[in-house]
């Protein structure tokens, strides 16, 4: 027979387990007369439901650990005795001590206010760059509010986005605004937008602004049609090129004639004076 948690001894299983982590445990003590603990570990026969119930949870506790970190996680913590003392080592291991957590936070936050959407960009790579700092920052126990992440993002696209983003403030509470939602609209918005330019390369850059002189939006239209044209003044040049060349040839051709036609000459004119 197979037995299954119900809905609300799932939560408690879970519970009793999160205590474990946050208060610890460590083996009960002998009481002296007074009723307070020894230094003395109470033998394992003489434990009463409570201290059972607690060591059951720890070893619990534990066991999710174990099952949740890699093989050379697993040697970091392989002699602690209770879920807390292994909680507390991963922690330090994996966000540092209050103050590196504290200057890492910092880090965060400046990288939070600064980042912007860059025009090369599409909205999925800003916004992947995006959740990485709100997600860091959740891990080291700072997460960032809903209404926040919305303004942040409203507050940080590009001039292509301006339309929508003032549709979407004028048409929506963005206090109440969730962040999926806000997501699937602009992404939306971005599909009948199309791709943002790329940028045309370096060699066409440095023609349009040093060569060519070009400044300006107007301005590239003319470079677009010089690129248009290359093509074709690249033909006319290989069917000059071919024509210069079959000129050459018929010139030496006739050179070649002028000569075998003057050596004849010759011999008739000494034939003549013989």
């Amino acid at each position: 027979m197979q037995v299954t948690w119900s809905d609300s001894e799932s939560c408690q299983s879970s519970e009793k387990k999160s205590n474990a982590v946050e208060f610890g445990w460590s083996p009960p003590k002998v009481l002296d007369r007074e009723g307070r603990p020894t230094n003395v570990i109470k033998p394992k026969l003489e434990w009463d439901r409570g201290d059972n119930e607690a060591s059951e949870n720890n070893a619990r506790a534990m066991y999710s650990i174990f099952n949740a970190i890699s093989t050379d996680e697993f040697r970091r913590i392989a002699t602690c005795t209770s879920a807390k003392e292994a909680w507390d080592i991963l922690q330090v291991t994996h966000e540092g001590t209050n103050a590196v957590k504290v200057s890492k936070l910092q880090m965060l936050t400046s990288r939070f206010e600064t980042i912007r959407m860059d025009d090369h960009e599409n909205f999925g790579e800003f916004y992947a760059k995006l959740m990485d700092i709100v997600n860091s920052s959740f891990n080291l126990g700072e997460p960032i509010p809903n209404s926040k992440v919305v303004r942040k993002i409203l507050r940080s696209l590009p001039e292509r986005f301006r339309a929508k983003v003032t549709a979407i403030e004028e048409s929506k509470d963005v206090d109440s605004l969730k962040v999926d939602e806000l997501v699937g609209s602009l992404q939306t918005f971005e599909m009948t937008l199309g791709s943002p330019r790329k940028s045309k390369g370096i060699a066409l850059n440095a023609i349009k602004e040093e060569s060519l002189g070009f400044k300006g939006e107007g301005n590239e239209k003319m470079l677009d049609g010089e690129v248009a044209k290359f093509p074709r003044k690249f033909k006319k040049y290989m069917k000059f090129r071919k024509y210069k060349k079959k000129s050459n040839e018929d010139a030496r051709k006739w050179n070649n004639s002028m000569g075998k036609s003057n050596v004849k000459d010759k011999k008739k004119d000494k034939n003549i004076k013989i």
